[in-house]
């Protein structure tokens, strides 16, 4: 037996190795293959050269890691084909089955023993011939490009350590072996409606005559291929003048219809037509004509005739339009179908567009790629000017029409990654994969293409062991604060149960990571919270456009938006109103809106929680209560053990994202009353005194910990074993982080009343503009000579945030409870009607030394 693990030097020396791992199947009782990178530990794709490596790095991998075994990848920059043959060999004995020996006996080269030991794999340099590449009867398939086999270096005994050129034995092993037998085509006709079935069958007309088939058959002869044939111009394209009788009879029976009579008269008329077609040369007295035309026949699986309900028809790699006596090529190319991906909004055609030169190109189209003729040329011209389309546009619906009766996979189709609920269950679904809590992929179901993220996928990642969660309990709460990393902690965990929550119409807070810079806010967000989320991107919030938030929005639905360097003072008013809207909208559930070159609009549905980190927080005190906001400062980073922990932190973002991945496979096992149930008892427990927003994230928040001490509780362990700090007094430490950082150590936000009072105070009032009333409990104010010089002191000093008009200022005024009264009050001898407001509680709650009467008045200018 030849040594295991050695391989030919021209398949070692090429960087298409990756590693493969046995895993259960959702579709069959048989494992799947998986591939995987040799650098990532994730899955590796047999079309993405970056998840390849070398055949060392693969052995190291597979040594490392426990995979199964290695993997060799085709690809269009080598001619390698494999050949494989299942179930042919018997594993104890060695002895192989007839079709195996036939072609090993025929084929002197690189044969290795599969990883079952039943089968065989072969490898050519060379090409795979048209007309399919698999026979489930045979057992026989060839791989080429887009595939990977596995491998062993097993070598079969007695043959060469070298990869053979191809000779012909790969044509002979598919038309043996791998090319099926003639049978009766599935056709549109039998997915039909059974009165289009019978139309389709009761339509008849005469045959076409033969001078008007010649006109058919040159006309859509774009490539002179009949009129060479028909003019017995044979020897540069075929072997034997006999090939080039065939091709000419498979012709004629696609153009008259398999007519055998038309055939003969149409071939006798040709420059190809000899003494030798009516010679008999087979013991059943068929003449060498009879049976070229019998085999053309069974050769031809499709024919034209006149009478077909549709006008579209194939023929030769082109689709053609059938209309009266002319015959029109559309396409230099056909569709093979690959899947159809349909949801209410739209739908994804992806197929395969084989070219009459043979060239493969794979192409995505959505519905309304189909809208107009511009549209689906663009379309086609999008990575190729290889595509061509010569229709009208009348002749695009024809098109459109036939590609719809084509066999496609049908699959139901969502635009954002994210968690759905999918045959009464959870189910995550991001790019072409989908899973359910146990981790078992999910068929039927992926993300439309034009709304994928480039970047790795959470179903690529495996999840943590117990070992792994143990140790990252030690640190996930020591690297800050507790205060901050509880909040971090918390949030990211809610978000894997943030559609949960809006299917019971609770809203999802935002994080707003804030402090000077170099305090850790940054690289809190990359080397902590974008992991866990298996997320690189960050977006810096001065670069974004209203259409690149939306458009990251609506990427994922559990995956968070990260914007960095948010400094409202810094940006543009045009864009930071961008930014605030997109904030207010993401957690309102409100969808965002675009114009269209066309005069159409576009509605994004804006579904990605926000993580946010900058060296401000915005000054509206209705966007600072959409989120959980902590504050970070350089001081937090002098801790040793803050820096410590920090630091191993980072050096393990691949045990983060695989926390992530188990955190995923709890939260989709979770049911949405139970997220709701853990929502309503922390709502209870929190201080009622908190305005209603913060009361509902700090709950969400809380959830978030429920979600964690079930995945604790899912490995055997409990939350204290796991975590430092127990699972109540984090809970204390949400209520504490919101008290401290977004109310700034009070129990409430400060509205636009406040935020004015508190300016008006900065600024100074002058005598005559206020002045406290005789019970010290209430303070009037003359708005009327001061509003205007407040306005005036906001733009001189560049103080950002919302300041209204006067009169919408008096309105909300009226209506705030800090107001008592307005009535004439005397103000420096002066009677005047002014604003009475509730000194005492303007006091709780604004910043006002100006306003204590104790102060030197500032000197009126107008006094």
């Amino acid at each position: 037996m030849a040594e295991v693990d050695v391989f030919p030097q021209e398949l070692a020396e090429r960087r298409q190795w990756i590693c493969w791992r046995l895993e259960p199947s959702s579709k069959s009782d048989r494992p799947n293959k998986t591939p995987y990178s040799p650098h990532t530990n994730r899955r590796a794709s047999s079309i993405d050269p970056a998840t390849w490596g070398t055949l060392a790095e693969a052995r190291a991998a597979r040594d490392r890691y426990g995979y199964t075994g290695l993997g060799f990848v085709f690809t269009n920059d080598d001619d390698f084909v494999g050949v494989d043959i299942d179930h042919c060999r018997n594993k104890e004995t060695g002895a192989l089955n007839e079709t195996a020996a036939m072609i090993v006996a025929k084929a002197s080269t690189y044969t290795e023993i599969s990883p079952s030991g039943e089968g065989l794999h072969l490898f050519f340099h060379g090409k795979i011939p048209e007309g399919g590449n698999k026979n489930s009867a045979t057992g026989v398939e060839m791989y080429a490009f887009g595939r990977y086999l596995t491998m062993t270096g097993n070598r079969l005994i007695d043959l060469p350590l070298e990869v053979r050129q191809d000779d012909g034995v790969l044509a002979w092993i598919h038309a043996a072996y791998v090319k099926m037998p003639k049978q009766d085509k599935p056709t549109s006709e039998r997915k039909a409606p059974k009165e289009r079935k019978q139309r389709k069958q009761r339509a008849s007309a005469a045959p076409l005559s033969d001078e008007v088939v010649l006109e058919r058959a040159l006309a859509a002869d774009k490539e002179e291929r009949f009129s060479k044939l028909w003019s017995g111009q044979w020897e540069k394209q075929y072997a034997s003048q006999s090939e080039a009788d065939m091709a000419l009879c498979c012709k004629l029976a696609f153009w008259t219809g398999k007519n055998r009579d038309q055939m003969d008269r149409l071939f006798r008329q040709s420059k190809l037509y000899r003494e030798k077609w009516d010679e008999r040369h087979h013991a059943n007295g068929a003449t060498y004509g009879e049976e070229t035309i019998g085999k053309a026949v069974d050769l031809v699986e499709d024919s034209y005739s006149p009478a077909a309900v549709e006008p579209v028809f194939e023929f030769e790699g082109r689709y053609y339009r059938a209309k009266g006596d002319a015959v029109t090529p559309l396409t230099n190319f056909v569709v093979k179908p690959v899947e159809m991906v349909e949801s209410d909004e739209e739908t994804q055609l992806t197929a395969d567009l084989v070219t009459v030169r043979n060239e493969t190109f794979r192409h995505s189209f959505l519905t309304t790629d189909f809208t107009n003729l511009q549209r689906f040329k663009s379309a086609l011209n999008k990575r190729t000017i290889a595509l061509s389309y010569t229709g009208s546009e009348a002749d695009l619906e024809l098109l459109k029409a036939f590609l719809y009766e084509l066999e496609w996979n049908r699959k139901k189709g969502v635009k954002t990654s994210g968690l759905y609920r999918h045959d009464k269950r959870w189910v995550f679904v991001c790019g072409d994969q989908a899973a359910d809590g146990e981790g078992t992929s999910v068929d039927g179901l992926q993300q439309f293409e034009q709304y994928r993220q480039s970047g790795p996928s959470m179903l690529d990642v495996q999840p943590i062991d117990a070992e792994q969660f143990m140790v990252l309990g030690s640190l996930i709460f020591s690297y800050n604060e507790p205060a901050k990393t509880v909040s971090v902690l918390a949030w990211c965990a809610g978000c894997f149960i943030k559609e949960h929550f809006k299917s019971r119409k609770i809203k999802y807070p935002h994080l707003f990571l804030i402090g000077e810079a170099g305090s850790g806010k940054s690289n809190t967000l990359e080397r902590i919270i974008l992991p866990i989320f298996s997320k690189e991107r960050i977006t810096a919030a001065s670069q974004v456009t209203k259409f690149t938030l939306m458009k990251e929005s609506v990427a994922s639905n559990l995956i968070p938006q990260a914007l960095d360097e948010f400094k409202p003072s810094k940006i543009d008013r045009s864009t930071l109103s961008v930014l605030l809207n997109h904030i207010r909208n993401a957690y309102d559930g409100t969808d965002g809106e675009r114009g269209r070159a066309d005069q159409t609009t576009t509605r994004y549905t804006l579904c990605a929680p926000l993580v946010v980190a900058g060296e401000e927080s915005p000054a509206e005190a209705s966007i600072r209560e959409r989120s959980m906001e902590l504050l970070f400062s350089k001081k937090d980073l002098k801790p040793e053990k803050h820096r410590r922990s920090f630091s191993k932190l980072s050096a393990i973002a691949d045990v983060l994202s695989g926390f992530g991945r188990s955190v995923l496979n709890v939260a989709l096992r979770t049911t949405a009353e139970c997220a709701e149930t853990w929502y309503r008892t922390a709502l209870d427990e929190i201080d009622a005194e908190l305005p209603s927003r913060v009361r509902n994230n700090i709950a969400c928040c809380v959830a978030g910990l429920n979600l964690l001490e079930t995945l604790c509780g899912s490995y055997g362990l409990t939350w204290d074993r796991v975590f430092e700090i127990p699972i109540k007094r984090c809970q204390t430490y949400l209520e504490y982080g919101a008290k401290e950082y977004l109310l700034d150590g009070g129990s409430a936000n400060k509205g636009i009343i406040e935020q004015t009072l508190e300016g008006m105070a900065r600024m100074g009032l002058y005598a005559n503009e206020w002045t406290i009333m005789e019970n010290l409990d209430h303070v009037a104010i003359y708005f009327k000579l001061c509003y205007d010089r407040y306005t005036q002191y906001r733009r001189d000093h560049a103080i950002v945030g919302e300041c209204l008009e006067y009169a919408q200022f008096l309105k909300q005024l009226r209506q705030s409870d800090l107001f008592v009264a307005y009535k004439p009050v005397r103000i420096s001898g002066m009677l005047k009607r002014a604003y009475v407001l509730d000194y005492e509680e303007i006091q709780k709650r604004c910043d006002i030394t100006s306003f204590d009467p104790t102060t030197p008045e500032p000197i009126s200018p107008w006094e």
